[in-house]
């Protein structure tokens, strides 16, 4: 009795615009794929249209419609169906909806399928997870090791690849299209974002001995997945 094949491993991608990561997806998944966005849909699209906005005023062709996504290919039509796309500007939003995705009763499609290795693949891609937590007590070990648990209990049990992806903008990062070459700036590195070991709720109420520990976030991540800078 042969075994069934494991699930690909978890990637945590550099961080991309929208409209990049957008294009990452229907480049490289089959169906079924999930999309969780970590914010409403109008933020999101606002995120999209200024991305466009930018990348197609660099653009020397005076064809305003030549970005990849505004073409109308098969291929794109056709798997932007095959995406499914959930808004959660919250993180209990964020939570609720992967228990929810993952307590759903079988397996609708069965396990995830690699077109060639290497290549395409079944995929569950949450953009903004880290980011969401910012805002919130909830930005320590603890409360990302929490969602980042959720996240891959949820592709596992639907055979999918996690693929984590930031905004840069959520974390102030200049990208290539930003940057003044004149005056270059370190790149900041999300993954060595540094965070406290508990929520900042019980760190300063009950365990105030472990309030100034910190993690780096890369070192959390990398628990789960393989770290693509």
């Amino acid at each position: 009795m042969s075994l069934p094949p494991p699930n690909p491993p978890g990637l945590a991608l550099a961080p991309m615009e929208a409209v990049d990561v957008i294009e990452h997806v229907l480049q490289n998944h089959v169906a079924p794929t999930t999309m969780v966005v970590c914010s409403s849909r109008e933020e999101f699209l606002e995120k999209i249209q200024s991305s466009l906005s930018v990348k197609l005023q660099q653009q020397d062709s005076p064809d305003n419609m030549s970005h990849p996504l505004l073409l109308p290919k098969i291929h794109q039509l056709a798997t932007s169906r095959t995406v499914d796309i959930a808004f959660v500007p919250t993180l209990p939003h964020l939570r609720a909806y992967l228990a929810s995705y993952a307590a759903k009763e079988g397996l609708q499609h069965g396990p995830a399928v690699l077109a060639k290795p290497g290549s395409q693949v079944s995929m569950l891609a949450v953009y903004g997870l880290l980011s969401l937590h910012r805002s919130t007590t909830e930005y320590s070990v603890q409360g990302l090791s929490r969602s980042l648990a959720l996240a891959v209990e949820t592709a596992a049990a639907w055979k999918m690849q996690l693929v984590l992806v930031e905004d840069p903008g959520d974390w102030d990062i200049e990208t290539s299209e930003q940057q003044d070459e004149a005056e270059p700036q370190p790149a900041r590195d999300v993954w060595k974002e540094q965070v406290s070991l508990l929520n900042s709720s019980i760190a300063l109420s009950d365990d105030r001995a472990w309030a100034g520990r910190t993690v780096e976030i890369g070192a959390i991540v990398g628990r789960w997945c393989i770290i693509r800078r």
